[in-house]
């Protein structure tokens, strides 16, 4: 008499297949714990406007995030992984902040200049015109009449608006890959959190709030934390 194989008992199939779909949703909830219920609006917002942007046909997110990079470089504008931040003393022997930096970068695009005029104040050590002390300035100030536009240096995601004492009315843009930009004093912001702008496009106007002695921007460079010499990129 030929053996006939036994079938695998059906609850077996039942136990793996349960088994499958817990594991699958407590990958999901794993998931969904480290984001703060504060960040799904933000989130949200964010591939709304993705998809806006493909249906209108702009460049994909991720290849627009992808393609701008930040190298520190040599005096030879050779590539190097130094950033000597907190290590740099500027011409009197007055040590940097820790995070703050005078070495040399490039950046993989072309910035676009956010406020027209002069730069009235440079990076580095300065006597502050509020306090009257000598205080670090993390970026730089470029004077330009009260209402002009202040225009976003690189495509990106509008990290943070807000207003604070020092800096006033401020927006804070996310460009991946580590690089951030700051635009301060403004009079008037016209962008909110989670908004994804292009390199010129205008994203407030020029005042002076905070601590300000008349209008102008407070633009900052920032690398992985670090806050760099705008002079670097902007001609």
């Amino acid at each position: 008499m030929q053996n006939v194989k036994k079938k695998p008992f059906p609850i077996l199939k039942i136990l793996v297949v349960q088994a499958v779909v817990v594991g699958v949703l407590a990958a999901v909830l794993f998931a969904v714990k480290k984001v703060a219920p504060a960040e799904y609006e933000t989130l949200a917002k964010q591939y709304v406007d993705v998809a806006q942007n493909e249906a209108q046909g702009k460049e994909n997110i991720q290849k627009a995030w992808s393609k701008i990079k930040a190298f520190f470089v040599d005096e030879n504008n050779k590539k190097t992984t130094e950033n000597a931040g907190g290590k740099d003393e500027d011409a009197n022997g007055n040590k940097y902040p820790d995070n703050c930096t005078a070495s040399k970068y490039v950046i993989s695009d072309n910035i676009c200049r956010p406020a027209k005029g002069n730069i009235s104040s440079p990076f580095g050590y300065r006597i502050n015109p509020i306090s009257d002390k000598l205080s670090f300035h993390t970026g730089i100030d470029i004077a330009a009449n009260a209402g002009e536009n202040i225009c976003a240096a690189y495509y990106g995601m509008v990290e943070e608006t807000g207003a604070d004492d020092v800096f006033g009315n401020f927006v804070k843009i996310n460009h991946g890959n580590g690089i951030e930009t700051l635009y301060a004093h403004c009079s008037e912001i016209l962008v909110k959190t989670g908004e994804m702008v292009n390199g010129g496009d205008k994203i407030a106007l020029v005042g002076s709030t905070g601590w300000s002695t008349g209008p102008h921007l407070h633009f900052s460079i920032i690398i992985d934390g670090i806050y760099c010499n705008p002079a670097f990129v902007i001609k």
